[in-house]
């Protein structure tokens, strides 16, 4: 790890400029706020700013007042081309690019990783300059386990491929993280309460804005949370928890036993005239998933209203 004393310099400049280089800048997902002093001085001194929507990043610049910066569009349909482009110019002239996207840190699930592989290709340099991002704010503020965490981007669209990804996540052993365009959360969370009924997940919508919602239910509870949701509008961050399908195996038969007890319980409570929501609170001390937990006390309820 380089100790501080020597990366003061390069901090409080934002950039070497000694040497043609690129810088991955991360800029904020929402509150303005969240924006970095080092990726400022990075942006006011680079040479060419190459952004995902000029539009978006010429607003976040006069935001800031960096103006009369030279603005290049890069993004996915001329990121082939354009990547040989600024690479060539980036060589010939000894310059420094910023590459940002429309929000967060570029390069997740967001145009540039073709740049960046060419740039180190031909020698430039590659400095991160690290900052906001949504997906590593969902999952701090998610309450769900992040020791090993997935991310697979955004779902595939066809329902046929998106259930394959989704059956795919049973053996994954980690917490898995994608992006959703709002307007389709019902139709993933409703194939992951399909596949994983046990899960649970986090969804995160609107981070660092007014209006942020984060929001961590069994998928079960999550559907209907959607369903019942007023206003959807953009994209969500999603985490997923599959629930108790990679624990330890010496920890199943103590699972086992608790919904063992939990059903009997579950059995016992409905007769005598007890609501889920009250079973659930009731016997949330066992020890088992919330997500688990939750679809038993369904099943239960579902037996006990057919006799």
């Amino acid at each position: 790890m380089t100790p501080l004393t020597e990366s003061i310099d390069f901090c409080a400049e934002g950039m070497p400029v000694t040497e043609p280089a690129i810088f991955v800048v991360a800029t904020p997902i929402g509150n303005l706020d969240d924006i970095t002093p080092r990726a400022l001085a990075t942006l006011r001194n680079v040479d060419i700013i190459a952004a995902e929507d000029t539009r978006n990043t010429r607003k976040l610049l006069t935001h800031f007042n960096l103006p009369g910066k030279e603005l290049v569009s890069y993004h996915d349909h001329v990121e082939d081309v354009r990547s040989e482009t600024l690479v060539a110019r980036i060589l010939e002239g000894g310059l420094t690019l910023a590459l940002v996207s429309d929000a967060g840190t570029p390069c997740v699930a967001d145009p540039g990783y073709r740049l960046i592989r060419l740039a180190k290709s031909k020698g430039i340099k590659v400095h991160p300059v690290p900052g906001a991002s949504a997906l590593t704010s969902l999952i701090s503020a998610s309450g769900l386990p992040s020791d090993r965490v997935l991310f697979v981007g955004f779902l595939p669209v066809k329902e046929s491929e998106m259930r394959r990804e989704i059956q795919s996540w049973g053996v994954a052993r980690a917490s898995v993280v994608y992006f959703e365009p709002t307007r389709r959360l019902e139709t993933s969370l409703s194939l992951i309460a399909e596949i994983h009924p046990g899960a649970d997940v986090s969804i995160g919508r609107e981070l660092t804005k007014l209006y942020e919602e984060i929001e961590t239910l069994p998928v079960a509870e999550m559907v209907d949370w959607v369903r019942g949701h007023a206003i959807l509008k953009g994209e969500a961050v999603v985490m997923v928890h599959i629930g108790n399908s990679h624990e330890a195996s010496d920890s199943a038969s103590d699972d086992e036993s608790a919904m063992t007890h939990a059903r009997r319980e579950a059995v016992k409570g409905f007769a005598a005239g007890k609501t889920l929501k009250a079973l659930l609170k009731e016997l949330g001390g066992l020890g088992l998933q919330r997500g688990d937990l939750y679809q038993l006390l369904l099943d239960v309820k579902s037996e006990t209203d057919k006799e």
